[in-house]
């Protein structure tokens, strides 16, 4: 027996605190219990009643005679402790769902501690908990409801829920099998403080659950965001898992030190962590249940060609729509037999490859031409899913349209999402196609975004396959570790100089530079550098350098050092009165190219993150950035520089050269492994990164312990 099967298959469940009182959630817990028929015993509790709903009613735990799985606890919070006393009394209680508030979530002292005291009992006694706070587990395959939500109708499917809302949770349920063709659902879950089970646990369950084709979550957030990182990429490389996370526009912790820990908003991580774990993120509780209803009835596509074969016009330029303007789906590109096999048997008035990809069969197509047009796109190998829409006019029978639809479907491993419009008039369509595994959508672009989630669950099944952390060679981590060391007994921060030499260990060339503390020293080393070069103002409590006026740059012989030399002493001392100055960093002008910058961080949900960027004006005011959790490989940190806006720039536009990707990427995994192997730095800053056509150059750098 698995861990929480006595939550989704008790044979026995008390209702502690059932009610004749419509107002108390006990009333509708027990209501939902016996009007959905659950297959199993139930039993009230309730110390004021003889009889509840025609069933005999206990005064307590204890009263009960017979075994007792499941306890659902609503009463109020102060009780519980007591009404567990009882169940590990009784030693046969497994499982626990505690529906009460009032503990851990008020932040009150003496509730949190009411919860500890929960725990303790329930661990004496080896019992389970869901909860508190929270409205338990449904399961639609033996009809156990232990929430007090009403009218969710217990129609079986085969996607499985995890909400971290109740209420909403609820809601999603109720819409999903309130469809026109009902979604259903196999199981659903909301976890409340998680005192004990926990989202994870909740995953994992679904992980090995044979009703479960596919997972949809609704998610504020995740404390231990890294585990459920590694659980997910376990279960979607099987199972798909679709998220809806709210709190897009809510950032990251605090003021970052760096330009990287400033862009790191904690939705761009969570999109990161997503995609690289291989979870479908979707926007609306419309795409979360259709994108999960979808990829659990029908086959993915093997590539992401997509046909839109439609009876009309205007849903078909929707879903075109929908597809143009994402980059994951493209239009399919026919073969020149697809176009001649199609005009012979669509009327003379269709519209046929006009658009690659794209057919409108015309208001004139009867039902057997729908069936006929599908089976003849679905055989072009350039095809790998088709979205099939239809206003069907009153000459043709949808229910007829449907199941020929459906005969011509079944015949082909390739995915398809209909949409017919609307209403009752094209009920027994959409019925008889559902009936045969095709989902069915309200609305076109609805039908488009499934299909377009489909694909990027392949595109990302593929990545996963090929992301695989390459094997490096071992670092001597002895200079690293003593430099931070020293740092650390100081209390000081890294300047750019140690930063340059931690940095330079993974292999992050910065050229020759030299450390001057006078300006006499200063003339000797930049003579041996050679004209121009570039002074930088080096000390422990000025991380921005040039924001204090510490750097100066094309300096082209000793008079203007000496000048650059006093004013960046100024300025430093201006900027910061206590500010301890070491001397001056000296460094050779290098050529103009394309800025860039690359950083790390160790986010607290996420761990050690990585990203790239444009730099200058890019990284200021367009923020174009892309994040992923590190450690990446050589594939993952190419897709991160692919995903940049300007990355047109790096592949040459306009007669501009072609810049080296490979080595900005080389980089990229380079600071990744960086951060990954040493816990003691918190943020990495390389700024700008010039790109040339062969080859890159680091000119700033920064480590953050």
């Amino acid at each position: 027996m698995r861990s929480l099967d006595k939550f989704f298959y008790p044979e026995s469940v008390a209702v502690i605190g059932a009610s004749t009182d419509q107002g108390k959630a006990g009333y509708q817990i027990l209501k939902n219990l016996i009007e959905l028929d659950f297959d199993g015993s139930v039993y009230p509790v309730n110390p004021k009643e003889d009889e509840i709903f025609g069933k005999k009613c206990y005064k307590s735990l204890k009263d009960i005679d017979t075994n007792v799985d499941l306890i659902l606890v609503s009463v109020p919070a102060p009780v519980v402790p007591s009404i567990f006393m009882e169940a590990k009394e009784r030693g046969d209680v497994k499982t626990a769902v505690i529906l009460a508030s009032g503990f851990s979530e008020t932040k009150i002292p003496e509730r949190i501690k009411l919860e500890e005291e929960v725990i303790r009992i329930a661990k004496e006694a080896d019992i389970r908990i869901i909860g508190p706070n929270c409205v338990g587990v449904m399961n639609t395959e033996n009809r156990l409801d232990t929430t007090f939500a009403a009218g969710i109708k217990k129609v079986p499917g085969s996607m499985s829920l995890i909400s971290q809302s109740g209420s909403l949770g609820a809601a999603i349920a109720a819409f999903s099998v309130n469809q026109a063709v009902p979604i259903g659902f196999a199981k659903w879950a909301h976890v409340g403080n998680q005192c004990d089970i926990k989202v994870l646990d909740i995953l994992k369950y679904y992980k090995d659950d044979e009703q479960t084709k596919s997972i949809a979550m609704y998610m504020e957030g995740i404390d231990n965001a890294r585990e459920f990182m590694e659980v997910a990429r376990e279960i979607t490389e099987e199972k798909p898992i679709v998220i809806l996370k709210v709190g897009r526009s809510k950032l990251g912790s605090g003021a970052a030190a760096s330009h990287t820990g400033s862009l790191a908003g904690t939705d761009a991580l969570y999109d990161a962590a997503f995609e690289q774990a291989g979870i479908l993120r979707v926007n609306t509780i419309e795409e979360l249940l259709d994108t999960a209803k979808a990829i659990s009835m029908q086959p993915l596509p093997k590539g992401n060609r997509i046909a839109v074969l439609t009876e009309a016009g205007g849903p078909g330029i929707i879903s075109v729509d929908e597809i143009g303007l994402g980059d994951m789906a493209v239009l399919a590109k026919f073969s020149d037999k697809t176009i001649e096999r199609l005009r012979e048997v669509l009327p003379p008035m269709a519209i046929i490859d006009h658009t690659d990809g794209y057919i409108d069969m015309s208001a004139a197509a009867d039902e057997k031409q729908h069936a006929e047009a599908l089976k003849i796109v679905l055989e072009d190998d350039g095809v790998d899913g088709v979205v099939h829409l239809s206003v069907p006019p009153t000459f043709l029978i949808p229910k007829e349209m449907g199941e020929m639809s459906a005969q011509a479907i079944k015949k082909y491993n390739k995915p398809v999402t209909v949409c017919y419009l609307a209403g009752e008039w094209v009920q027994e369509g959409r019925e008889a196609l559902e009936k045969e595994g095709i989902p069915t959508f309200d609305m076109p672009d609805r039908a488009a975004k499934a299909m377009i989630n489909m694909v990027k669950r392949r595109l990302m099944l593929d990545a996963i396959k090929d992301n695989k952390i390459e094997e490096t060679s071992a670092v001597d981590t002895q200079n690293i570790n003593s430099i931070i060391q020293d740092a650390k007994e100081k209390n000081i921060s890294l300047t750019e100089i140690e930063s340059r030499k931690i940095l330079s260990q993974y292999g992050i060339d910065f050229g020759e530079f030299e450390f001057a503390d006078n300006v006499e020293d200063a003339i000797c080393k930049a003579e041996k550098l050679g004209y121009p070069i570039v002074m930088k103002i080096m000390s422990p409590d000025i991380i921005h350098k040039s924001d204090a006026g510490g750097v100066v740059v094309n300096i082209k012989n000793e008079n203007e050092l000496k000048d650059a030399y006093i004013k960046i002493m100024e300025n430093a001392k201006k900027y910061s009165e206590d500010a301890r100055i070491n001397g001056v960093l000296l460094t050779p002008m290098l050529l103009d190219g394309m800025e860039m910058i690359i950083g790390a961080l160790r986010d607290q949900q996420f761990g050690p993150c990585v990203m790239v960027g444009f730099g200058g004006i890019f990284v200021e005011v367009l923020k174009d950035v892309s994040f992923k959790i590190a450690p990446v490989s050589y594939s993952e940190a190419k897709d991160m520089v692919e995903k940049l806006q300007l990355y047109p720039m790096l592949k040459g536009i306009r007669g501009q050269a072609k810049l080296d990707v490979d080595a900005v990427v080389d980089t990229i995994v380079k600071v990744s492994r960086l951060i990954t192997e040493n816990e003691d730095i918190k943020e990495i800053d390389i700024n700008p990164i010039r790109v040339y056509e062969k080859g890159i150059a680091a000119l700033d750098g920064r480590v953050i312990i």
